[in-house]
């Protein structure tokens, strides 16, 4: 079944900045229970100011509540139900207006209007618009009745427009049948990326890195492009290939500096680097400026080889802890319980861990500010916060 509303929302896209207040301790800012009727049902929420927007949704209608959290409570202020024709699995909010389907519910006022997409539409929220993609088709809103740009994508298979990744006014959109293609967000102008289905794609500083190749331990091909989706260069790339420390950057890399690291393992141009630790032979600990951070024993940087000895697991692993400033979050488990730990990554000062739930609980979370949200798959959410602020 197809997910609509499934991009991160423009307000979020730079909600992986963490500050340095959350090195010094951290408490439970509230909690909101799950509601009474949530069993079987699709559940998400989003902030907007000092408002949560939570949407209970079944595959034919979905509940909208709107709390106020500005105090340590928060606060219902009122709900209402709209009938949609699929479950909604990710709560969007455009300008003040919740998007259910193609309607638009204010956040403060409740009052109604219509969005100019159908109600089987993808829709993308973008800090200066909303892109509603219908088949290969996508539309692009600055306001409900102002459309900025049409663009069909010349594919067989539905588009989605991954609104949360921009680099320099463009950025991805892919099809069911994994074509991929950059837009220009200004003219809808597209470049179709010549990859194949087994690909990643990220964003870097100054364009776009897509690996393509066979699978994990496999050589792969690096494809760079520029911003607009011009081709770069291109290099080959070792999966398999060992090395004992990952290069950090505050800053998303270049594609200089992708290419220093994955072609060559060129740690030198980096301002920081971490690596597995010398004294925790059981490879659950990274060390950073000689401090080590314990992530547990499944951990995606490091892991205990067949030789019995503690291993790099892949260098593409650096560009997902690089880029949102100088702290930066790492995952741990210990058995099944999930917990956050963040660290300064030029000093090696971590956090103590946030607890994230349990394997079984499925917890996802999001950052907002000096905010982080969890929210279970049994409909609970708690936020946490600096316990300096």
């Amino acid at each position: 079944m197809h997910k609509r509303n499934s991009n991160a929302e423009a307000s979020d896209t730079n909600s992986d900045q963490w500050s340095q207040a959350w090195l010094d301790g951290f408490e439970e800012a509230w909690s909101l229970e799950a509601p009474t009727d949530f069993r079987d049902k699709e559940i998400s929420t989003r902030i907007h100011g000092n408002r949560l927007v939570r949407i209970t949704s079944t595959s034919e209608t979905a509940t909208v509540a709107v709390f106020d959290i500005s105090k340590n409570n928060p606060r219902q202020l009122w709900e209402t139900q709209q009938d949609v024709s699929e479950a909604i699995d990710r709560t969007t909010i455009w300008d003040g207006r919740i998007v259910v389907e193609n309607t638009l519910i204010d956040v403060y006022s409740q009052e109604r209007s219509v969005a100019p997409w159908d109600a089987d539409a993808r829709v993308s929220i973008t800090s200066t618009g909303a892109i509603a993609c219908v088949d290969s088709t996508c539309r692009y809103w600055t306001s409900p009745s102002e459309m900025a740009w049409e663009t069909d994508f010349g594919t067989d298979s539905p588009v989605t427009v991954q609104s949360s990744k921009i680099v320099d006014g463009y950025t991805l959109a892919s099809s069911s049948d994994y074509d991929h293609f950059v837009v220009d967000l200004s003219t809808g102008a597209t470049n179709e990326l010549d990859t194949n289905k087994h690909t990643i794609q990220q964003p870097l500083a100054d364009g776009w890195l897509v690996r393509s190749g066979g699978g994990s331990r496999k050589e792969s091909t690096i494809d760079l492009y520029e911003p607009d989706g011009t081709f770069s260069e291109s290099f080959k790339y070792n999966e398999s290939a060992s090395f004992s420390s990952y290069p950090w950057s505050p800053t998303p890399f270049t594609r200089e500096q992708a290419k220093l690291w994955l072609k060559d393992l060129d740690t030198s141009w980096a301002p920081s680097s971490y690596s597995a630790s010398e004294t925790d032979t059981s490879c659950k600990s990274i060390t950073i400026n000689g401090n080590d951070i314990v992530l547990g024993k499944d951990n995606a940087l490091f892991e205990v080889n067949r030789k019995k000895e503690c291993a790099s697991t892949s260098a593409l692993q650096a560009l997902y802890h690089s880029g949102q400033g100088q702290v930066q979050k790492f995952s741990k488990r210990d058995g099944y319980k999930l917990s956050l730990v963040l660290v300064d990554m030029v000093t090696g000062r971590a956090s103590e861990p946030i607890p994230l739930g349990t394997t079984e609980e499925r917890p996802s979370h999001r950052s907002i500010g000096d905010l982080l949200l969890v929210e279970f798959k049994y409909g609970k959410v708690i936020a946490y916060r600096p316990s300096s602020s």
